[in-house]
């Protein structure tokens, strides 16, 4: 079992490591005033670990593509959200440091950086399942993956308005822990 594991953590890492210069090369060319880099990167890589778990081959999308898609609607709604002045205090909160950046990691390359992207791949969605409802889960990684809200509304039997609530509430959530 522990081979498996391990399988399945090296694919993890050679995902992450190719989709690496995407995502450097996408934030690189976003500046906006009130989006930071390490904002945007953590974007991209929420985007990235939620296609993960949600793509489905045999819809006939390739991954690559599919998780292309994902991180550029993931960003477009950080552009989006950040350009309408609602999280002004928090583009303006300091941010962490490199040293505890997964991206800046990765992008190294060393497996003592890539087994460190991992943990905290593992402990953002360990975070996700403690604090956040089975529902808010859900909604914000189908939005995460490029679904509109009328959209998981369908998949979800419910309104659009109560998707948007529960994507909020679990944005906060997250920032809160």
């Amino acid at each position: 079992m522990s081979s498996k594991k391990n399988e399945s953590n090296k694919r993890l890492a050679s995902v992450v490591n190719s989709m690496m210069p995407y995502i450097e090369q996408k934030i690189s060319g976003l500046n906006l005033p009130g989006l930071d880099k390490d904002d945007l990167r953590q974007e991209a890589f929420v985007a990235l670990f939620s296609a993960i778990e949600s793509f489905d081959g045999s819809r006939g999308a390739v991954f690559s593509t599919y998780a292309i898609t994902c991180i550029n609607n993931r960003l477009a709604d950080a552009v989006r959200v950040s350009s309408n002045g609602k999280n002004r205090l928090l583009n303006e909160s300091l941010p962490l440091s490199d040293e505890d950046d997964p991206a800046v990691t990765v992008a190294e390359g060393s497996p003592e950086e890539t087994a460190i992207a991992r943990e905290e791949f593992v402990r953002v969605r360990k975070k996700m399942d403690a604090v956040l409802s089975d529902f808010e889960r859900e909604a914000l990684l189908m939005y995460s993956s490029g679904y509109r809200y009328a959209e998981i509304a369908e998949k979800k039997n419910t309104t659009a308005k109560a998707v948007s609530n529960a994507i909020q509430r679990a944005r906060k959530k997250l920032r809160q822990e």
